[in-house]
Order: structure tokens, then C-alpha cells, then sequence
């Protein structure tokens, strides 16, 4: 799943997924004008606050993660595709590596175990 600051950036992103969406919780459909239009509105009218985000499931469905974790899934491909969509998020944790040399870094390392980079 992408992560994305915005409803509108992750509108932009599931649109390269699918290009017809309906509101999760009623038969309101949107295309791709439609969607980025209410996408826009809701970021100038509502922001997420620091610590919520947006994110994007593989086929194109939106949620809107608050800092706990729980997803609350907000526009679905108006396929209708009957998916499993998960009930809370989970970062994966992201690989770090030294970049001078490309090393794989030990996490909360502050050098490089092979060329002795300071990591910052």
C-alpha cells in the first residue's frame, strides 16, 4: 500500500489504478474529475492533522489512517470488486543503507559498519 500526505495526492496515485470510483458508504459514484474535485475540497476544508494519512491499496482503493492505525476506507473501484480490504495499518519496516558505500545500516546505527560513514 502507498502512503500519501494528501487526499488529493493519493487521489492522483489510485486514479493510475482505476479510473471510475464510488463513496465507500453509499452508491455515490465519481470519475476521475469528479473524484479530484472533492479531493481537493476535502484537503482545503479538512487536512489530515500530523500523524493521520491517506493510503492507497494495490487495486485503487482509499482509506484514511488515523494514528492508531485503523482504516477507515473512504472510495472503492466502482467495479465493485469484493476484496479483503485490512482493518488497520502496518508500516513495513524500510531497509537503510549507507550512502557512501551502500551498506545494509543496523538500525539506530550512527556508522557505517563497513566504511565508518556517520549516519545522520
Amino acid at each position: 500500500m502507498e502512503r500519501f500526505d494528501s487526499l488529493l495526492k493519493a487521489a492522483e496515485f489510485a486514479l493510475t489504478r482505476c479510473g471510475s470510483f464510488r463513496f465507500a458508504s453509499s452508491s455515490e459514484k465519481y470519475d476521475k474529475r469528479g473524484l479530484l474535485a472533492i479531493a481537493k475540497a476535502s484537503d482545503e476544508e479538512n487536512p489530515a492533522d500530523e500523524g493521520s494519512f491517506y493510503i492507497v491499496s494495490p487495486e485503487g482503493e482509499i482509506g484514511f489512517c488515523q494514528d492508531d492505525g485503523d482504516i477507515d476506507w473512504l472510495f472503492l473501484p466502482e467495479s465493485g470488486r469484493a476484496l479483503d480490504l485490512p482493518l488497520s495499518f502496518k508500516a513495513e519496516p524500510q531497509a537503510k543503507f549507507c550512502p557512501k558505500c551502500g551498506n545494509s545500516l543496523i538500525s539506530g546505527g550512527r556508522f557505517c559498519g563497513k566504511c565508518g560513514n556517520r549516519i545522520l
